[in-house]
């Protein structure tokens, strides 16, 4: 493989390993993400895209294979290790939206500055910034349980950026909006590769990897990369 920010290699991933009931989720997948990219896992539900996912984003270990990471292996590092990464190089836009109830806009974002030696007023103040671009300001005091649909996704957005990562993580994240709030993600999506990061995305909406933008898809069929098509 080339010299990505991310390179798979021979990966697989087992759940319920050494039982009658063994399943792989993920089947010798080879693949690689350059810097800036903009990539698309897509297939049906079960179709691995996600466990790729999050095997890529450190989420979870490979049963076998090989996943690189700036250049570095990060198959068995210790979970130490494996939480600097997530906090430092990624940021997850999860498809539940994972946001805490009963906390503010605000609140969530800064949820993954902690722990860290960053001062609460110095991340409040990059927090509302972010919040601002994204057309958040209005809503940045106010609990999370009140929001739509399309607010609760832009404070998960603002949340997966509070520590500038250089890779941006979505895991069907248009999979509760409608096609207006799923284009105006992918908007958002594209604004983000324009100023420099990486984005990959599993999703099987075609309002993402029908996306003009779209660097490269990778199709997921039964755990396996059954095609991988390059546009750029």
């Amino acid at each position: 493989m080339g010299k990505g920010v991310i390179v798979a290699e021979k990966v697989s991933k087992a759940f319920n390993r050494g039982r009658p009931n063994e399943t792989f989720a993920v089947t010798d997948v080879t693949m690689s993400v350059n810097d800036n990219d903009f990539t698309v896992l897509k297939g049906p539900s079960g179709s691995g895209k996600t466990t790729l996912l999050s095997l890529i984003g450190c989420m979870a270990r490979p049963t076998s294979g090989t996943i690189t990471v700036k250049g570095r292996d990060v198959s068995h590092l210790p979970e130490r290790f494996l939480t600097e990464i997530r906090r430092n190089i990624f940021g997850f836009i999860f498809q539940q939206f994972n946001l805490i109830q009963g906390m503010t806009v605000l609140q969530n974002v800064l949820i993954p500055v902690y722990p860290s030696e960053v001062k609460l007023s110095e991340a409040s103040i990059k927090a509302s910034a972010i919040l601002e671009d994204l057309g958040m300001t209005k809503r940045r005091d106010y609990s999370v349980n009140g929001l739509s649909g399309g607010e609760q996704q832009r404070t998960a957005i603002a949340r997966a950026l509070i520590n500038d990562p250089d890779i941006i993580l979505a895991d069907e994240p248009t999979a509760h909006l409608d096609t207006s709030l799923s284009r105006d993600f992918m908007a958002i999506m594209r604004d983000l590769r324009a100023r420099g990061k990486t984005v990959i995305i599993a999703s099987h909406d075609p309002v993402v990897f029908e996306d003009t933008a779209i660097s490269q898809a990778i199709e997921m069929r039964d755990g396996i990369a059954k095609s991988i098509t390059r546009y750029e």
